[in-house]
């Protein structure tokens, strides 16, 4: 069984792209970098928990739900049920050819062939076969294989930024209710606030006060015992891991290119932000290096990393605080 109308395409982050596909399923009409942003999908977070001792997100946890709700699109969202009662549910929706957004660690996910836990990783769930699901995931070409009895095991890991709990999530009407001004304004908004209130967005994703709560801390990184991986693990969370370049800034630069002028924003705001992005990847860069030294070298990038991510936090207050005052 697979949906008859669903194509898979690739993209550059897991939440966004899933919710690209959907737009294309349902019409919608979006592209990756507007699901981002109409989602407030923007965030940051600094955790002293994860697959490193030290770990940054440079998104929240609010993006798929609030992409629909800022879009008032009617949609389901079910979790913490035991696998018999979530799995049918699933099958249900698709056998009606609806397509089921799930949140899994994608360390049990066999195509990945990867020995580090990691989730929530979004993906959706588009038919079985067999004994097999059959997943639309935003990593690969095509849509992937995977036995029932590890998606099971996938769906509901305890590792990852809180519990999995077999959560998922579906539309019920594609209905949009909000115009795409409106909505981009109001999402804008969202991310603003979330960016310099430090509000909770779901990971409970820091803000700008992360981002200086990321740079006071890294000097000290030299004397964690994992002091490389956390540097690797924070490169690859700016620029590698579905992010989109820049942690995520650069999908939201995007966003902005494709919304300034329905908002009236002036040029150079998204010109701006797409600048921050290439920072990012700067002070990603910095981090690869501090991955591969050790000792003295090391604390000498992990203090030019430091000064980065000040940086970054100060554009960044100025920048959100003239959207903010914009709109």
């Amino acid at each position: 069984m697979h949906l008859s109308e669903y194509v898979h395409t690739p993209g550059a982050h897991c939440g966004s792209a899933s919710l690209r596909n959907l737009s294309d399923f349902y019409e919608w009409g979006f592209d990756e970098s507007l699901c981002f942003g109409l989602g407030s999908g923007l965030g940051f977070g600094y955790y002293e928990r994860g697959p490193a001792s030290r770990l940054i997100m440079g998104r929240n946890g609010q993006l798929e739900t609030g992409f629909f709700e800022t879009l008032g699109i009617d949609y389901r969202e079910d979790s913490e049920r035991q696998w018999d009662a979530a799995w049918s549910d699933v099958r249900e929706y698709l056998a009606d050819d609806v397509p089921v957004m799930l949140f899994v660690d994608l360390y049990y996910l066999d195509y990945f062939e990867t020995n580090t836990h990691f989730g929530p990783h979004i993906l959706l769930c588009v038919g079985t076969d067999g004994d097999d699901v059959l997943l639309s995931d935003s990593e690969f070409e095509t849509t992937q294989r995977l036995p029932a009895s590890h998606l099971r095991e996938a769906w509901d890991s305890d590792h990852g930024f809180g519990p999995l709990d077999n959560r998922w999530l579906v539309v019920t009407d594609p209905t949009i209710e909000t115009d795409l001004a409106t909505a981009s304004r109001d999402a804008v908004r969202r991310t603003a606030d979330l960016m310099l209130s430090a509000e909770d967005g779901g990971w409970h994703s820091q803000g700008i006060d992360g981002i200086r709560r990321f740079a006071a801390d890294l000097p000290s990184w030299t004397a964690l015992g994992d002091s490389g991986w956390c540097a690797r693990f924070a490169y690859q969370n700016i620029e590698r891991r579905g992010t989109g370049g820049g942690a995520f800034r650069r999908l939201y630069a995007d966003f902005l290119d494709h919304v300034a002028s329905d908002l009236e924003l002036e040029g150079e705001i998204p010109d701006r932000f797409h600048a921050v992005a290439d920072d990012w990847t700067g002070l990603g860069d910095t981090l690869k290096e501090a991955s591969e030294v050790e000792g003295e070298k090391q604390g000498a990038l992990f203090e030019d990393a430091s000064e980065q991510a000040a940086a970054l936090a100060d554009r960044e207050e100025r920048l959100f605080t003239r959207l903010r005052e914009e709109l």
